[in-house]
């Protein structure tokens, strides 16, 4: 499933679809990686990567965390960025991959 974000109607869009998928993802126990292929204006790019969980413990047996509202931060947080020009969900990794131009 890939999104062209020309409008802001188009990145509500995404983010709606995608919320749905990261939410059944994580339901799933499987936790995405969100994808971030950045493109230089001498056209080069580079690759980021990041998994929003808690890397902190939560409890005294040092449990970890993983907070649906973090995902839906960051996405909705890269997906109000204007460089981001398309966003992609690849469900084998599972992944959301945004590309960030800065053409």
């Amino acid at each position: 499933m890939k999104f062209e974000l020309k409008t802001v109607e188009d990145r509500k869009k995404a983010f709606k679809e995608l919320r749905s998928l990261v939410l059944n993802d994580i339901g799933n126990g499987r936790l995405p990686t969100f994808h971030i292929l950045h493109i230089e204006r001498d056209g080069t790019a580079d690759n980021h990567y990041m998994t929003p969980i808690s890397l902190e413990p939560v409890d005294e047996k040092g449990t970890k965390a993983v907070w649906v509202q973090d995902f839906e931060f960051f996405l909705k947080l890269l997906l109000k960025l204007k460089k981001v020009v398309e966003v992609e969900y690849d469900p084998k990794r599972p992944a959301i991959i945004f590309t960030y131009e800065e053409v």
